[in-house]
């Protein structure tokens, strides 16, 4: 029997119906004023995604690789900007910062995506939107999954997944997943080993209550791979032709990145009836990050940046060092009611509740510059000097935010209003506390008609104070702050068939934009105008064959402040995709399924106003595997012909290298 799906549990195929990313409440995506993509586990396993980024790569909007396959984060960007990631409704990681959390796909059942401002549910987020991850959580029905994976760059990942009753009357349930990894990457001397303990139990002790704690310790231990190369060799030949893309330019003896995760998530719920529930969520987590690094001088601040090179020959560089280590430790709550009722012909879903969440963080860096010729070309690899590390003050940050919504239903009218105030403190060691308040809010309306066609527009604002060091040039980050139009539609008129389009225009201050000095830091510029529209389609035919076409345009220019007029960096003025999975018998025998998809990623800017931009690029993935009631196994492959290409290059002269082709082959074994 198939189960009603839930907002916060796996998504039945590859068409969501419910989400609770919009409005904390677990609401029909076609009731739900606001652009929303669902990507559940079934399409994220036929695509062979192993990255959040890579989950995402068929979503409307999405430019999921915007700087290649970093090492460093995920830094998908919807809507002109890299979005904030979030987990089970709480916030995960934090804009501009490195050694942020990175979970795996395998630990989760459901990636969304919203578009839009969200603060005036979700405080510090940024007007284009958030990506939200929904843990896979302890079962009532028993389920174990072991798996291996072996793959391009030596790849080697085993895998394990098991839920059940820990007791005969399943008030206890548990579940327990697992991942290890031995791997290279596409970079050269960048290792990116990963192991993922992630036990979690459920305790039902009646009908109306479940808590769920979820455990995690996770240790990536990789090596940085963006190589910021030059414009000339990676975007254009030079006398010496094209850079390889594998190339490293950094020192193997002192390369790391390296990232160890703990946390602790209490996900509680208690419905005191059908008509009234309260929720409260909390996560403490805490990260030990290393971060060193050296790079090519690949800017030039005397010239022209695509002319860095120290020879005649136009092969050598200077390099720059970089080190941080990181202590950050967060807290994270988040507690609301939902009450339901009515006032004559209208219902009501009344959502109330406060947010809050600490952050620390102690840090020490360093950085330095190696004057001696590195040749690009014919690298000859030698340690480079090693930089000081000195104590950075010590940061403390917090917010709190008080939030209401009313989700009313008149007919076929339905209204959704919210507010939310939010008080921020920020404090580093030696300096006067940054203390700041706003106010936010969010109107939508929406018509159902009956034939499944449901057009809405909305209004929203959003605030979005920046928490971490080392990230501003000038010190503490200022508040972001943004507003958007919005409108489109929603059409459900049969379960195998969802199509959803928006447009909008978005009004942005304060965005953040990369250093032209520096790559480690960013800049803030004046203010941001992003308007654009997308398409999603998503249908199953016949139950055997599944169809995602997507299409965005993105129009994302710096309207005032530093560089007006520009297009800014990193945004595909078009990005459009189509994914299909076909399930077929062969020779009499079933179980054999097939994929391919194909992504366009449109022309990108490198934010200048005489920009030099990044080709677009077309590329090919496919997948063939079977599977029966125990065994799975499968192949994928990305960028299929092997296309070179960069993901992005920027003004202050350095590029992103592409992703180059993966294979990956997997097979599991369910009891």
């Amino acid at each position: 029997m198939t189960r009603a799906e839930s907002a916060y549990g796996p998504v039945p195929g590859y068409i969501a119906k419910r989400s609770a990313a919009g409005t904390k409440t677990d609401t029909p995506l076609k009731e739900t004023p606001q652009s929303i993509s669902v990507v559940g586990e079934e399409q994220v396993r036929d695509q062979g995604a192993t990255s959040i980024q890579e989950a995402l790569r068929y979503t409307a909007g999405v430019n999921a690789d915007a700087y290649g396959p970093s090492t460093r984060g995920n830094y998908s960007i919807i809507r002109g900007s890299v979005a904030d990631i979030y987990l089970d409704g709480l916030r995960l990681t934090d804009p501009g910062q490195f050694n942020e959390a990175q979970p795996d796909p395998y630990t989760l059942s459901r990636f969304e995506v919203l578009r839009g401002p969200a603060s005036t549910l979700y405080g510090s987020t940024p007007t284009s939107g958030l990506i939200n991850l929904v843990s896979k959580l302890p079962q009532d029905v028993p389920y174990s999954e072991v798996g291996v994976r072996f793959g391009s760059f030596n790849r080697k990942e085993a895998l394990v997944d098991t839920t059940g009753r820990l007791t005969d009357d399943g008030r206890l349930l548990y579940r327990f997943v697992g991942v290890g990894r031995l791997s290279e990457s596409q970079t050269d001397f960048v290792p990116a080993d990963r192991y993922v303990i992630n036990p979690s139990i459920t305790w039902r002790p009646d009908a109306s209550t479940t808590w769920t704690v979820i455990g995690l310790h996770q240790k990536d231990a990789f090596g940085a791979s963006d190589n910021f190369l030059p414009r000339e060799g990676a975007l254009f030949p030079g006398p010496n032709g094209l850079i390889p893309l594998r190339r490293f330019t950094g020192d193997p003896s002192f390369n790391r990145y390296e990232t160890v995760t703990s946390s602790v998530t209490s996900l509680f719920e208690h419905r005191f009836s059908d008509a009234f529930v309260v929720r409260q969520n909390l996560r403490y987590s805490h990260i030990d990050g290393t971060y060193q690094t050296a790079y090519p001088n690949a800017y030039d601040f005397t010239s022209s940046p695509d002319a860095p090179f120290l020879d005649p020959t136009r092969q050598t560089v200077s390099r720059f060092t970089y080190a941080r280590n990181t202590v950050k430790d967060r807290i994270t709550t988040d507690t609301n009611a939902v009450a339901k009722f009515e006032t004559g012909p209208i219902s009501h879903t009344v959502l109330g509740g406060v947010d809050f969440r600490q952050y620390y963080e102690s840090a020490r860096s360093g950085s330095g510059f190696d004057p001696r010729p590195f040749n690009l070309y014919n690298p000859v690899y030698v340690a480079v000097p090693r930089p000081d590390l000195t104590a950075e003050p010590d940061l403390a940050q917090n917010q709190t935010g008080l939030y209401v919504q009313d989700q009313l239903k008149l007919g076929p009218w339905i209204l959704l209003a919210s507010a939310r105030h939010d008080f921020v403190s920020s404090r580093s060691t030696g300096s006067a506390a940054q203390r700041n308040e706003a106010t936010t809010g969010r109107v939508g309306l929406m018509y159902a008609f009956e034939n499944g066609f449901s057009p809405y527009v909305s209004y929203a604002t959003s605030f979005t104070p920046v928490f971490g060091g080392g990230i501003c040039a000038g010190g503490i980050c200022q508040p972001i702050a943004g507003e958007q139009v919005e409108g489109g539609f929603k059409y459900n008129p049969l379960p195998w068939l969802a199509v959803n389009a928006s447009v909008y225009d978005t009004i942005e201050r304060n965005r953040l934009a990369p250093d032209p000095g520096n790559p480690n830091l960013q800049i803030q510029t004046g203010r941001a105008h992003i308007q654009g529209g997308e398409i999603e389609a998503l249908a199953t035919i016949d139950g055997t064959t599944d169809i995602i076409a997507a299409y965005a345009y993105t129009d994302a220019r710096v309207q005032a402040g530093t560089n007006a007029g520009a297009r800014i960096e990193s945004v595909p003025l078009h990005l459009a995709s189509l994914w299909v999975k076909h399930r077929f018998s062969l020779f009499g025998i079933p179980g054999f399924i097939a994929g391919g998809g194909v992504r366009y990623i449109g022309e990108s800017f490198d934010g200048s106003v005489t920009s030099l931009n990044t080709p677009a690029v077309t590329l090919a993935d496919a997948m063939i595997g079977w599977e029966d009631a125990h065994w799975r196994a499968q192949i994928n492959v990305t960028n299929l012909a092997d296309t070179r290409y960069l993901s992005t290059c920027l003004a202050r002269g350095d590029c992103f290298v592409g992703n180059r082709r993966t294979v990956l082959g997997t097979l599991t074994y369910r009891f």
